[in-house]
């Protein structure tokens, strides 16, 4: 039953089974500022279901415990709200319902490889024992220890690869230099060679670059040639000596140079291949929460203490040992007076908001977590939520949380042939007679010898200029690895009906220390405005943790019983992030400024929202996205959205999904599915044409688990 003054009625747990599960569960896991506006419409709208101490009759004999009018004893769960017993765990809302969850996600896309993503909660032991003491003190014990398996992204490697149609051109050059041998200590009968023999092994081109890598020098300028070699060189075309003696010089440059397009083409592309490596994380968790009341206000002590390990972890020892010391931290029990006046349970909701407004590190693990909050109860005479009394929270948290390492490794070139090698050659041979006007020089080292003062010689002069259609490729990978590192914060908020202002601070200690300080401020209004605003500052910022200033302003106004038009308008001021990845600068928006609209209308919704570029610095480019959903019937969402104005260079164009839950109970078996026409703009090449990058990504989530039904019939 639900505590209420007395001129409202009662309602009855049978009376309270015909509402709406899922908005329950909101309220729940509700984690944000601002009252539900159901809340607003009632007269007396924080106080909690009753827990079931107003069942139970006091004993007309005196208890067993005289310190107890109502020993501890464990409170079945139908009689113990799961709006007190809900906080989040790891990023996973859990109550003391919940028996198991598991959740998984599998996408696929042409460009994107990854295996399925998946999460499991499952409950080892949990019970809530409730008491009443001789000091009018009421409270109720939530305990439990929970199992919690999940896929964490440890690697992310993005290889794109760019293809540009080149020309390449190359050169072959024979020569060959014969005559009288009149060098010095040369027999003056014979013919010798005036030029080094040099040779390019063709079998050491690189397949890559197609240049040359290895040269033979096969003779030396003045060795005495054979008769026989004599005789083979004066075979037509070049003769580079015979097997037993070569001479000459037989150079081969396949890439003299290059120049864009080829007879196939005069258009780049560009391939985009993205990897995701996960690891495994385990996590054991023991969770408590001891809520008191007395006469006048309410108090709650929440305890979480973690432990869990990675299958790959870099900073395994670290973080082992913090874990470990941390289980011997104590738990937060909250410290109230008794009174001789009986127990008042009328517990303020605040507090309940007030523990779940706690700023929790996202994507991070909870080690050890422990804060106090405090609340006044409510009293018959609040007759406004501006009488409502409000509730802090402080608490201390410290856990692991992901950095980012990021790097370009270097780029990979290298050509790939698309057609045949085409030669032009020329040239030509012979000797002294006057039927071949042949001239050659050969300069070695300060020698000169030519085909002018060299008797009886015999020269060789062939070139062939090459040419050849190659595809030129620059490869590039990106990579992120995460980490985590050990993170302890202090945070605190203090909640009313209409406002919440928050503070945190913290450590995270990377390889980089990275120290913050940040506060927000939320107000919401009766009649449906909404204000949020905040900032929070780093030192050692980087692509991830940085300094910003954020805002935003809303309306609601109400269309009748079954509509109503929402009007906001947001900004985020990214300050000082990180525009380097190692000594590449790489600039990735995080600023924006927006107006948005959306109209419900019974089954209906649509929403429009544009992102207005170039105005804050480092901001995302011009954008405008139209959402639409339609609910045919209770279970079932069809939603989709597209954007015929998108300048950003990583956009979604267009998509649509499809959600279906079997029933309105908790955790109860949901599947969706969704697809997403997903662009890469890589800007143009060097013929104009646009370079991008475009697929198609299906995604399909389900999630299935077992909780009691609060409201048995």
């Amino acid at each position: 039953m639900i505590y209420v003054p007395k001129s409202i009625p009662k309602l009855t747990w049978k009376s309270v089974k015909t509402y709406n599960w899922s908005f329950v569960v909101a309220l729940a896991v509700l984690n944000v500022a601002g009252i539900p506006a159901a809340l607003a419409q009632t007269p007396l709208p924080s106080a909690i279901p009753d827990p079931g101490l107003n069942k139970t009759p006091k004993p007309s004999q005196p208890p067993s415990d005289p310190d107890y009018i109502i020993p501890p004893r464990v409170a079945p769960n139908d009689e113990i709200s799961a709006f007190t017993t809900t906080f989040t765990l790891n990023d996973i809302p859990i109550s003391h319902l919940t028996q198991w969850q598991v959740s998984g996600v599998q996408a696929f896309a042409d460009t994107t490889n990854s295996d399925m993503v998946w999460d499991g909660t499952f409950k080892l032991h949990a019970e809530v024992i409730e008491s009443l003491s001789r000091t009018n003190i009421y409270r109720v014990d939530q305990r439990g220890s929970y199992l919690q398996l999940r896929t964490v992204p440890l690697e992310r490697r993005v290889t794109t690869t760019t293809t540009q149609p080149q020309t390449m051109t190359g050169l072959e050059i024979q020569m060959s230099l014969t005559g009288v041998c009149f060098l010095p200590n040369a027999p003056r009968d014979q013919q010798c060679t005036y030029m080094p023999g040099l040779v390019i092994d063709r079998n050491s081109i690189d397949p890559d670059l197609f240049v040359p890598t290895r040269v033979f020098q096969t003779s030396q300028v003045g060795d005495i040639l054979a008769p026989e070699t004599l005789a083979f060189m004066e075979l037509p075309g070049f003769q580079g000596g015979t097997a037993s003696q070569p001479i000459g010089l037989d150079f081969y440059f396949p890439n003299s140079g290059t120049f864009p397009g080829n007879s196939q083409s005069q258009r780049s592309t560009i391939d985009r291949q993205e990897e995701i490596d996960l690891t495994i994380a385990g996590t054991f968790s023991r969770v408590r929460q001891v809520v008191k009341a007395n006469d006048t206000q309410a108090v709650l002590g929440r305890t979480i203490h973690g432990f869990t390990l990675f299958w790959d972890d870099e900073n395994r020892w670290l973080n082992t040992v913090i874990q470990a010391g941390a289980q011997l931290l104590p738990d937060f029990i909250p410290d109230l007076e008794g009174s001789e006046n009986p127990a008042n349970t009328r517990i303020n909701r605040n507090l309940f908001f007030a523990a779940n407004n706690t700023r929790l590190p996202s994507s991070s693990f909870t080690i050890y977590s422990a804060g106090l909050g405090r609340a006044e109860s409510l009293t018959p005479n609040i007759r406004s939520l501006r009488e409502i009394p409000g509730a802090s929270y402080h608490s201390l948290w410290l856990g692991l949380s992901p950095v980012m390492d990021r790097n370009f490794e270097e780029d990979r070139i290298f050509y790939r042939a698309t057609g045949p090698q085409l030669a032009i050659n020329g040239g030509g041979e012979g000797g002294e007679d006057a039927d071949h006007n042949v001239q050659l020089l050969s300069a070695v080292n300060q020698d000169i010898f030519s085909t002018d003062n060299i008797q009886n010689f015999y020269a060789q002069v062939y070139i062939s200029f090459l040419r050849q259609d190659v595809n030129f490729n620059r490869q590039s990978v990106y990579r992120e690895q995460r980490r985590y590192y050990p993170h302890l914060s202090l945070t605190g908020n203090w909640t009313r009906s209409q406002d919440i202002f928050r503070y945190y601070t913290g450590v995270i200690a990377s390889e980089t220390v990275k120290v913050y300080l940040g506060a927000d401020y939320t107000f919401n209004t009766t009649d449906g405005w909404s204000f949020r605003g905040g900032g929070v500052g780093y030192l050692n910022p980087d692509r991830d943790y940085y300094s910003q200033i954020f805002g935003n302003v809303s309306k609601r106004f109400r269309l009748g019983n079954n509509g109503n038009l929402i009007l906001s308008s947001f900004f985020n001021y990214a300050i000082d992030r990180e525009t380097r990845i190692g000594d590449v600068v790489s600039i990735s928006p995080a600023s924006e400024l927006a107006l948005s609209g959306r109209l419900n209308w019974g089954i209906f919704s649509l929403g429009l929202t544009n992102y207005f570029g170039d105005i804050l610095p480092n901001s995302y480019d011009d954008r405008l996205l139209i959402e639409f959903a339609v609910r045919p019937v209770n279970n079932i969402t069809l939603s989709g959205y597209i954007a015929p104005i998108d300048k950003t260079s990583s956009r979604s164009v267009y998509g649509s999904s499809i959600n279906w839950r079997l029933k309105n109970q908790p955790n109860s078996p949901t599947l969706s599915a969704s697809w997403q026409h997903q662009e890469y703009d890589y800007g143009n090449d060097i013929f104009g044409n646009s370079l991008l990058v475009t697929d198609n990504i299906f995604t399909i989530l389900f999630r299935v688990g077992s909780s009691p039904n609060p409201f048995p019939r």
